[in-house]
């Protein structure tokens, strides 16, 4: 779980999905995480190196730090193999009102950095939290030098909190398309346990108030 100004972003992962969320953005944070998680996989169960795994874990986190999520997990299969990544974003601004899920969802069909592949599947869910907005979509990445397109699947779950201000993104990157409706089943089990915990501050400031 992770802090945004007013509370804190957290989920009843139930042991199927590891954080690997950076507080300070360091290798060294990182490696430690991802230590963490290595440690607990069985050796007899592993089909690639310790080394190697530890080595991936690093890189997402890494790499997920640089675009300043709240929250990020993965997903691994019990051999090593990553299933998919998890992020979650908080987009507002002070004093400006936002977008109703029908405003945004033009933002919510587009990726910037892959280009969708049919039409995406959209629909509106009701979650305990809030009303949101679930796509679920193929994209096909360019690699490097322009060779080709890499081929994934996304799933976004936009919410907007009750009695909030900002829009939470939920965002679930696969590859292993033969797994879609394992990894599909468990996002869509785990956004609706999404809440809200005020921090120390706000609650304090809250409880000033009454």
């Amino acid at each position: 779980m992770q802090e945004s100004d007013d509370y804190i972003v957290d989920f009843d992962f139930n042991g199927d999905w590891f954080g690997l969320t950076l507080l300070d953005g360091t290798r060294e944070e990182a490696e430690r995480l991802a230590a963490e998680y290595v440690a607990q996989f069985n050796p007899l169960h592993l089909q690639v190196s310790k080394e190697a795994l530890q080595r991936q874990l690093v890189q997402i986190a890494l790499r997920a730090f640089e675009s300043g999520p709240v929250l990020v997990a993965v997903a691994y299969t019990e051999g090593g193999t990553l299933l998919a990544d998890l992020v979650v974003y908080v987009y507002g601004e002070d004093d400006v009102s936002r977008p109703s899920p029908q405003e945004y969802l033009p933002k919510l069909v587009n990726w910037s950095y892959a280009e969708v592949k049919g039409e995406p599947l959209v629909s509106e869910v009701e979650l305990p939290v809030g009303p949101a907005v679930r796509v679920q979509a193929v994209l096909a990445q360019k690699r490097r030098f322009g060779w080709g397109s890499r081929l994934s699947e996304s799933l976004r779950y936009a919410v907007w909190p009750t009695g909030q201000e900002e829009i939470l993104l939920v965002e679930v990157d696969w590859q292993h398309f033969e797994r879609t409706d394992e990894i599909v089943s468990l996002v869509d089990g785990l956004v609706p346990t999404m809440r809200l915990v005020p921090t120390a501050s706000n609650a304090q400031a809250s409880g000033g108030q009454a």
